[in-house]
Protein backbone atom coordinates (compact mmCIF):
# COMPACT_ATOMS: atom_id res chain seq x y z
CA UNK A 1 0.00 0.00 0.00
CA UNK A 2 1.02 3.79 -0.94
CA UNK A 3 0.18 6.94 0.30
CA UNK A 4 0.62 10.41 -1.21
CA UNK A 5 -0.59 12.31 1.84
CA UNK A 6 -0.36 11.53 6.10
CA UNK A 7 -3.04 13.34 8.01
CA UNK A 8 -2.47 12.92 11.68
CA UNK A 9 -3.97 13.45 14.43
CA UNK A 10 -4.15 14.48 18.63
CA UNK A 11 -7.06 12.19 20.23
CA UNK A 12 -7.37 13.79 24.07
CA UNK A 13 -8.90 16.99 23.76
CA UNK A 14 -8.57 16.56 19.53
CA UNK A 15 -10.47 13.74 18.24
CA UNK A 16 -12.11 12.99 21.36
CA UNK A 17 -13.81 16.16 23.74
CA UNK A 18 -12.17 16.11 26.58
CA UNK A 19 -13.57 13.86 29.92
CA UNK A 20 -15.13 11.58 26.83
CA UNK A 21 -13.89 7.93 26.64
CA UNK A 22 -14.67 6.91 22.83
CA UNK A 23 -13.73 7.97 19.27
CA UNK A 24 -17.46 9.40 17.47
CA UNK A 25 -17.98 6.56 14.90
CA UNK A 26 -18.03 8.95 12.36
CA UNK A 27 -14.27 9.17 12.58
CA UNK A 28 -13.72 5.09 11.90
CA UNK A 29 -15.81 5.97 8.05
CA UNK A 30 -13.79 8.79 7.53
CA UNK A 31 -10.41 6.47 8.44
CA UNK A 32 -11.92 4.13 6.09
CA UNK A 33 -12.15 6.76 3.26
CA UNK A 34 -8.56 8.01 3.66
CA UNK A 35 -7.09 4.56 3.39
CA UNK A 36 -9.51 3.88 0.13
CA UNK A 37 -7.99 7.59 -1.24
CA UNK A 38 -4.17 6.97 -0.27
CA UNK A 39 -4.15 8.88 2.74
CA UNK A 40 -2.52 7.73 5.55
CA UNK A 41 -4.05 8.41 8.65
CA UNK A 42 -2.45 8.63 11.84
CA UNK A 43 -3.23 8.83 15.66
CA UNK A 44 -0.59 11.24 17.89
CA UNK A 45 -0.71 10.54 21.41
CA UNK A 46 0.59 10.10 24.18
CA UNK A 47 -1.27 6.83 25.48
CA UNK A 48 -0.31 3.51 24.70
CA UNK A 49 -0.81 1.04 21.93
CA UNK A 50 -3.00 -0.94 23.50
CA UNK A 51 -5.32 1.81 24.40
CA UNK A 52 -4.82 3.51 21.24
CA UNK A 53 -5.94 0.09 19.19
CA UNK A 54 -8.78 -0.44 21.33
CA UNK A 55 -10.22 3.00 20.52
CA UNK A 56 -10.05 2.66 16.44
CA UNK A 57 -10.66 -1.47 16.79
CA UNK A 58 -12.75 -0.98 13.76
CA UNK A 59 -10.09 0.60 11.44
CA UNK A 60 -7.55 -0.09 13.37
CA UNK A 61 -5.57 -1.76 10.45
CA UNK A 62 -6.26 0.56 7.96
CA UNK A 63 -4.27 3.32 9.93
CA UNK A 64 -0.98 4.18 11.71
CA UNK A 65 -0.28 4.91 15.29
CA UNK A 66 2.34 7.13 16.54
CA UNK A 67 2.41 6.28 20.54
CA UNK A 68 4.44 8.10 24.02
CA UNK A 69 4.35 11.67 22.03
CA UNK A 70 6.41 9.71 19.17
CA UNK A 71 8.40 7.18 21.13
CA UNK A 72 7.33 4.80 18.97
CA UNK A 73 4.89 3.34 15.55
CA UNK A 74 2.80 0.52 14.96
CA UNK A 75 1.52 -0.24 11.58
CA UNK A 76 -0.94 -3.15 11.08
CA UNK A 77 0.06 -4.51 14.90
CA UNK A 78 3.55 -4.01 14.54
CA UNK A 79 5.85 -1.92 16.45
CA UNK A 80 7.98 -0.73 12.98
CA UNK A 81 9.98 2.40 14.86
CA UNK A 82 10.82 3.04 18.24
CA UNK A 83 12.82 5.25 20.93
CA UNK A 84 13.44 5.14 24.51
CA UNK A 85 15.31 6.58 27.42
CA UNK A 86 18.38 5.32 28.89
CA UNK A 87 17.06 2.78 32.12
CA UNK A 88 18.74 5.26 34.32
CA UNK A 89 17.31 8.37 33.10
CA UNK A 90 14.12 7.52 33.16
CA UNK A 91 14.49 5.94 36.72
CA UNK A 92 15.71 9.29 37.70
CA UNK A 93 12.94 11.11 36.41
CA UNK A 94 10.31 8.44 38.01
CA UNK A 95 12.01 8.62 41.48
CA UNK A 96 12.29 12.78 41.45
CA UNK A 97 8.09 12.77 39.91
CA UNK A 98 7.36 10.10 42.94
CA UNK A 99 8.96 12.38 45.83
CA UNK A 100 6.95 15.08 44.88
CA UNK A 101 3.90 16.23 47.18
CA UNK A 102 0.57 15.05 44.88
CA UNK A 103 2.61 13.71 41.76
CA UNK A 104 2.82 10.12 40.60
CA UNK A 105 4.17 8.63 37.74
CA UNK A 106 3.61 6.12 34.93
CA UNK A 107 6.29 4.59 33.07
CA UNK A 108 5.46 3.14 29.45
CA UNK A 109 6.88 0.90 28.04
CA UNK A 110 7.14 -0.87 24.73
CA UNK A 111 3.47 -2.09 24.97
CA UNK A 112 3.08 -2.65 29.19
CA UNK A 113 3.35 0.42 31.49
CA UNK A 114 4.73 0.36 35.01
CA UNK A 115 3.69 2.04 38.28
CA UNK A 116 4.15 2.29 41.88
CA UNK A 117 0.93 4.15 43.17
CA UNK A 118 0.70 5.87 46.20
CA UNK A 119 -3.09 6.33 46.41
CA UNK A 120 -6.28 4.21 45.32
CA UNK A 121 -7.37 7.69 43.34
CA UNK A 122 -4.18 7.05 40.89
CA UNK A 123 -5.29 3.49 40.19
CA UNK A 124 -8.91 5.04 39.79
CA UNK A 125 -7.64 6.96 37.62
CA UNK A 126 -5.45 4.48 35.19
CA UNK A 127 -8.15 1.54 35.24
CA UNK A 128 -11.04 3.31 35.16
CA UNK A 129 -10.45 6.82 33.82
CA UNK A 130 -7.96 5.92 31.15
CA UNK A 131 -8.76 2.50 31.01
CA UNK A 132 -5.05 1.53 30.00
CA UNK A 133 -3.38 -1.69 31.03
CA UNK A 134 -0.72 -1.51 33.87
CA UNK A 135 1.62 -3.28 35.62
CA UNK A 136 1.85 -2.33 39.58
CA UNK A 137 5.53 -2.46 40.82
CA UNK A 138 6.50 -2.44 44.22
CA UNK A 139 9.70 -0.60 43.94
CA UNK A 140 12.57 0.84 41.26
CA UNK A 141 14.57 -2.36 41.17
CA UNK A 142 11.55 -4.15 39.22
CA UNK A 143 11.58 -0.73 36.67
CA UNK A 144 11.55 -2.29 32.96
CA UNK A 145 14.33 -2.01 30.96
CA UNK A 146 13.23 -0.02 27.90
CA UNK A 147 11.03 3.42 28.15
CA UNK A 148 9.95 5.79 25.89
CA UNK A 149 7.55 8.18 28.14
CA UNK A 150 7.22 8.78 31.57
CA UNK A 151 3.39 10.13 32.18
CA UNK A 152 3.17 12.16 35.59
CA UNK A 153 -0.61 12.68 36.76
CA UNK A 154 -1.14 15.88 38.68
CA UNK A 155 -4.12 15.72 40.38
CA UNK A 156 -4.15 19.39 41.38
CA UNK A 157 -3.32 20.78 38.33
CA UNK A 158 -0.22 21.24 36.07
CA UNK A 159 0.44 24.78 36.45
CA UNK A 160 2.76 24.69 39.48
CA UNK A 161 5.14 21.54 38.40
CA UNK A 162 5.61 22.68 34.29
CA UNK A 163 8.32 25.17 35.17
CA UNK A 164 10.28 23.19 37.88
CA UNK A 165 10.01 20.60 35.78
CA UNK A 166 11.07 21.51 33.00
CA UNK A 167 13.80 23.06 34.39
CA UNK A 168 15.23 20.18 36.45
CA UNK A 169 14.88 17.62 33.10
CA UNK A 170 15.09 19.75 30.33
CA UNK A 171 18.35 19.29 29.51
CA UNK A 172 17.81 15.07 28.85
CA UNK A 173 14.21 14.95 28.21
CA UNK A 174 11.65 17.03 26.12
CA UNK A 175 8.69 17.85 29.02
CA UNK A 176 5.09 18.83 27.75
CA UNK A 177 1.68 19.50 29.37
CA UNK A 178 -0.80 16.94 27.69
CA UNK A 179 -3.82 17.19 29.36
CA UNK A 180 -5.56 19.49 32.44
CA UNK A 181 -3.63 16.65 35.16
CA UNK A 182 -0.49 15.49 32.86
CA UNK A 183 2.67 15.86 32.46
CA UNK A 184 4.83 14.11 29.54
CA UNK A 185 8.40 13.65 30.20
CA UNK A 186 9.54 11.58 26.37
CA UNK A 187 13.10 11.34 24.59
CA UNK A 188 11.06 11.70 21.29
CA UNK A 189 8.03 14.37 20.41
CA UNK A 190 5.24 13.79 18.03
CA UNK A 191 7.27 15.99 15.43
CA UNK A 192 9.79 13.29 15.42
CA UNK A 193 8.08 11.09 15.28
CA UNK A 194 5.95 12.25 12.19
CA UNK A 195 8.95 12.80 10.31
CA UNK A 196 9.41 8.88 11.20
CA UNK A 197 6.43 8.03 9.60
CA UNK A 198 7.08 10.05 6.99
CA UNK A 199 10.35 8.30 6.29
CA UNK A 200 8.85 4.71 6.56
CA UNK A 201 6.04 5.11 4.50
CA UNK A 202 7.93 7.48 1.67
CA UNK A 203 5.46 10.50 2.38
CA UNK A 204 7.40 13.85 1.72
CA UNK A 205 7.09 16.65 4.21
CA UNK A 206 4.76 18.86 2.00
CA UNK A 207 2.01 16.49 2.03
CA UNK A 208 0.99 16.73 6.04
CA UNK A 209 -1.34 17.54 7.87
CA UNK A 210 -1.95 17.46 11.27
CA UNK A 211 -4.81 18.54 14.18
CA UNK A 212 -4.00 19.00 18.25
CA UNK A 213 -4.83 21.19 20.95
CA UNK A 214 -2.30 21.26 23.68
CA UNK A 215 1.53 22.10 24.44
CA UNK A 216 2.50 18.04 23.64
CA UNK A 217 1.08 18.90 19.71
CA UNK A 218 3.03 21.93 19.09
CA UNK A 219 6.13 20.27 17.63
CA UNK A 220 3.50 17.90 14.97
CA UNK A 221 2.00 21.29 14.27
CA UNK A 222 5.32 22.44 13.51
CA UNK A 223 6.59 19.68 11.55
CA UNK A 224 3.53 19.28 9.40
CA UNK A 225 2.28 21.46 6.61
CA UNK A 226 -0.97 22.10 7.15
CA UNK A 227 -1.22 22.47 11.14
CA UNK A 228 -5.00 22.73 12.66
CA UNK A 229 -5.28 24.16 16.08
CA UNK A 230 -8.32 23.30 18.12
CA UNK A 231 -10.45 26.38 18.77
CA UNK A 232 -10.35 25.06 22.16
CA UNK A 233 -6.51 24.97 22.69
CA UNK A 234 -4.68 27.26 24.86
CA UNK A 235 -5.15 31.12 23.45
CA UNK A 236 -1.14 31.44 24.11
CA UNK A 237 -0.64 28.32 21.17
CA UNK A 238 -3.64 28.61 19.09
CA UNK A 239 -2.10 31.95 18.05
CA UNK A 240 0.64 30.53 16.76
CA UNK A 241 -1.35 28.95 13.54
CA UNK A 242 -3.69 30.22 11.35
CA UNK A 243 -5.78 27.21 10.97
CA UNK A 244 -8.39 26.68 13.54
CA UNK A 245 -11.10 23.50 14.10
CA UNK A 246 -14.27 22.89 15.95
CA UNK A 247 -14.49 19.23 14.41
CA UNK A 248 -12.21 16.71 13.27
CA UNK A 249 -14.26 14.80 11.82
CA UNK A 250 -16.14 17.67 9.51
CA UNK A 251 -12.69 19.03 8.77
CA UNK A 252 -11.81 15.41 7.08
CA UNK A 253 -14.50 15.03 5.50
CA UNK A 254 -13.74 18.74 3.58
CA UNK A 255 -10.03 17.01 2.89
CA UNK A 256 -11.21 14.01 1.72
CA UNK A 257 -13.73 15.34 -0.82
CA UNK A 258 -11.01 17.50 -2.32
CA UNK A 259 -9.75 14.42 -4.02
Amino acid sequence: MTFHTLIASDIDGTLIPEEHTVVPEVVFERVKTAWERGYLFVAASGRQYPSLRALFAPVADKMAFVIENGGGIYFQDKLVYSNSFERSTAMDIARYVQAQPDCEFLADGEGDSYAIPKTQTFVHQLEDVQKLGVQYIRDFEEFPERVMKIAVWCPKGTAQYEEPFRRTWGHCSRVAVSGATWIDFSVSDKGTGLRAACELFGIPQEKTIAFGDNWNDESMLDFVACPYIMTTANPVLRQKYARTCASVPEELKKILEKN
